[in-house]
């Protein structure tokens, strides 16, 4: 029996985490909820606009757009700044499939960057790399709550006359120079799907400063919103029909979301602090690297990531690694982000047609961009995991029982190696 919870030994984590779970639906929440209910606004209700009103506030924009999803709002968003067939749209493949799935769906090319392999976000140099006559938009995402380098990809952009999109979906409540992110591109997109830190069950939020591409939005998929658009907007004639989509959300899920926004900086605040505690804990333990952070950004966990390094463990593999972790009671596992690019969504005919696999650009077959190589993106698709779950309590002892865990298997490498061998 080794010392190792792995090989027999005691486990370092003994506290049951679900003791330090908040609930995943508040009472205030759910009295909002039944209060939509009793009065019968269970698809249409004056609240809608009321969180629009408060999330845009909350972020710094002028305009917010409740939606179906997350998805929607970046499907809104490509349509808003612009987006039409053949226009190439520069993605992360580090990231959730519909930051660039979206963009074929409306008729773009999906052109794959790569990512810094310590923040983990689009790299300004690959995305320079990747521009050509045809680029129409970047959507940078801001992975599990850690801001993008902004002001590299901003200059990029704007004498260009790129759009920007922020992919938020993780980031409700970060700061970028003093500034929230989703109000420093020209959109921002917010996920509000159940586990995220604003969360609707399933909804999304657009935000933007710009009038234009507020009432471009409206036409898409909000068309009953029509009597906000200017009488004077070329796309006034479009307000009655919309153009074909319905992405109104349902007030009821946007009931619970509107709760948490309302506690949306008490529970970042708790998230954080617990964060940097595991994170600072975490800085003796050499074969794990915790996100980087660039200066003048705050990050919020929506999960906190991490990337290890054998090299620094004996060269043992991450799946030993994790099992060992786990084994010791840390909830842990495996990201499983980075896979997009090559996907046949993006390279063959159907079902989108040939654009993504066969469009030339300035002598450039797009598919050797859609493609890759993206040598960070397919390290951190191995190597990036998933260290602890959302700490969203004061929660000190079962942080410092993850730290033990984590020093613990740092400490084994000759038992990790052995395991390995017996195990192969």
């Amino acid at each position: 029996m080794g010392n190792l919870a792995l090989t027999g030994g005691p486990k370092a984590v003994t506290l049951d985490r679900r003791k330090f779970a908040v609930p995943p639906v508040s009472e205030e929440a759910i009295a909002a909820v039944m209060e939509l209910m009793r009065k019968g606004e269970t698809s249409i209700s004056p609240s809608v606009a009321e969180f629009e009103r408060e999330f845009a506030d909350y972020v710094g924009c002028e305009y917010g757009l409740a939606l179906t999803s997350g998805t929607a709002a970046l499907q809104t968003a490509l349509f808003a700044v612009g987006v039409e067939p053949g226009d190439e749209v520069i993605v992360p493949s580090f990231t959730f499939l519909t930051t660039a799935t979206t963009v074929p769906a409306m008729g773009g090319v999906t052109i794959f960057a790569d990512v810094d392999r310590d923040t983990m976000t689009l790299d300004p140099t690959d995305i320079e790399r990747k521009i050509t006559e045809r680029t129409r938009a970047i959507v940078v995402c801001h992975v599990w709550g850690n801001p993008a380098d902004m002001e590299s990809i901003l200059k990029l952009a704007r004498p260009r006359g790129i759009a920007v999109i922020e992919d938020c979906s993780h980031a409700h409540g970060a700061m970028w120079h003093g500034e929230k992110v989703g109000s420093v591109g020209d959109v921002g997109c917010f996920s509000c799907q159940g586990s995220k830190l604003v969360a609707a069950g399933e909804g999304g939020v657009l935000t933007t400063n710009d009038r234009d591409l507020y009432e471009r939005a409206i036409v898409l998929g909000r068309p009953e919103k029509r009597a906000e658009i200017r009488e004077d907007s070329w796309i006034k004639r479009f307000a009655f029909t919309g153009l074909g989509f319905k992405y109104r959300p349902h007030p009821l899920g946007i009931a619970i979301a509107r709760e948490q926004l309302h506690h949306l900086d008490e529970m970042n605040e708790i998230r954080d602090r617990n964060g940097a505690v595991l994170d600072a804990g975490l800085a003796d333990v050499a074969d794990v690297v915790p996100q980087r952070v660039l200066p003048g950004c705050q990050r919020v966990y929506n999960s906190h990531c991490m990337r290890y390094d054998p090299d620094k463990l004996g060269g043992v593999s991450i799946e030993t690694f994790l099992q060992a972790l786990a084994a010791e009671g840390v909830s842990i596992g495996r990201m499983r982000y980075g896979h997009l690019h090559g996907n046949p969504i993006f390279t063959e005919e159907f079902p989108y047609g040939t654009k993504g696999a066969t469009l030339s650009v300035q002598g450039h077959d797009a598919s050797d961009f859609s493609n890759g190589p993206l040598p960070v993106t397919e390290h951190l698709r191995e190597y990036a995991f998933r260290a602890a779950p959302r700490l969203e309590t004061e929660c000190r002892e079962l942080i410092n029982q993850y730290l033990d865990a984590y020093h613990k298997v740092a400490l084994a490498v000759d038992e990790l190696l052995t395991y390995e061998k017996e195990h192969k």
